[in-house]
């Protein structure tokens, strides 16, 4: 009985709510319906308002201070004039690295520069030029200055100096000149080295002594001779019995008046003194038969030295 009475209360209770909400669904409402109902923003605005303490007026000042100075540099970096910064950057970059035109790369976001692409400067040879100047000296010789420069020769084309000589020589291809064309310088030649003569007369005559052979005269006009023999080889530059003219040593006396019926000549060069010349001329066993032969009885000694510093020596003797 009881139970009956309490499902007669609920029927009743239930349709007293239907009459009350009309048509009321009883399924759950619409999502849609259910977000319209609801504002998160309002509800997080109301929520952190009395949750967390709102900033006092100075220090929402220093925030937005704070903000705007931390945002300045980013504003400054995309204004600033490029003279600025890539300024400086060039400066460094020229006073660090070698000079070169060679791009730099980048790799992911870092700068490498490259090698310098420059060649070592190195020598790969040497030269010479040479500048000759010709002037006439005497004779029919010439006489030729000359400059040599050196070089250093490298590997990009350049060349640098590196010495300079000067100096002078001289062609004696075009010597040509008679007895009587030498005869003064020649002449001159004997009364210069009168001293070296004689003293080559003393050794010869020395000589002959040691051989038991009597001395020898020594004669002017036999000197004379000997100095154009001499004079003649010293520009001519040849040491021989031929003279520069294709003639036979022996023309000179003919050309100077000098009778003879037997005569010889020997020659050197390269003494600077008689004693020595005559020494050099005895070194040969057959000169020193000549020398202290008893064919001769005069002696004539001619000495002259050459354009370039040679001594030229004529030792003649005759009967």
């Amino acid at each position: 009985m009881k139970s009956s009475i309490k499902v007669i209360i609920a029927a009743v209770c239930l349709c007293a709510l239907l009459a009350g909400c009309g048509s009321v669904s009883l399924l759950i409402p619409e999502e849609s319906e259910t977000k319209s109902e609801f504002n998160q923003e309002e509800f997080d605005r109301e929520f952190y308002r009395t949750s967390v303490p709102e900033e006092t007026e100075s220090e929402a000042q220093t925030s937005s201070t704070e903000t705007q100075e931390t945002s300045q540099p980013e504003s400054t970096a995309t204004t600033a004039p490029e003279t600025t910064e890539s300024a400086p950057a060039e400066t460094a970059a020229s006073s660090t690295a070698a000079p070169s035109s060679a791009p730099v790369k980048t790799t992911q976001g870092i700068t490498i520069p490259s090698k310098p692409t420059t060649t070592k400067k190195y020598v790969v040879d040497t030269k010479i030029e040479t500048k000759e100047t010709k002037s006439d000296f005497k004779y029919g010789v010439k006489k030729i200055d000359v400059v040599s420069v050196y070089y250093d020769v490298y590997n990009d084309g350049s060349k640098v100096k590196t010495d300079e000589k000067s100096y002078v020589k001289y062609d004696t291809s075009g010597f040509k000149a008679s007895t009587d064309d030498l005869l003064g310088e020649a002449k001159s030649n004997k009364a210069s080295h009168s001293s070296d003569i004689r003293s080559a007369s003393n050794k010869v005559n020395g000589y002959r002594s040691s051989a038991g052979k009597a001395e020898l005269a020594l004669s002017d006009d036999l000197c004379n001779a000997a100095s154009v023999r001499a004079t003649e080889m010293a520009y001519s530059g040849k040491l021989s019995s031929t003279r520069p003219a294709g003639t036979n040593y022996a023309s000179v006396l003919k050309d100077l008046g000098i009778e003879y019926t037997n005569c010889i000549e020997l020659t050197c060069k390269g003494y600077t003194s008689g004693e020595e010349a005559m020494e050099a001329l005895k070194s040969k066993t057959q000169n020193l038969s000549y020398m202290t032969s008893g064919d001769y009885k005069k002696i004539g000694v001619g000495v002259a030295q050459s354009p370039d510093g040679m001594w030229y020596w004529s030792l003649i003797l005759t009967d």
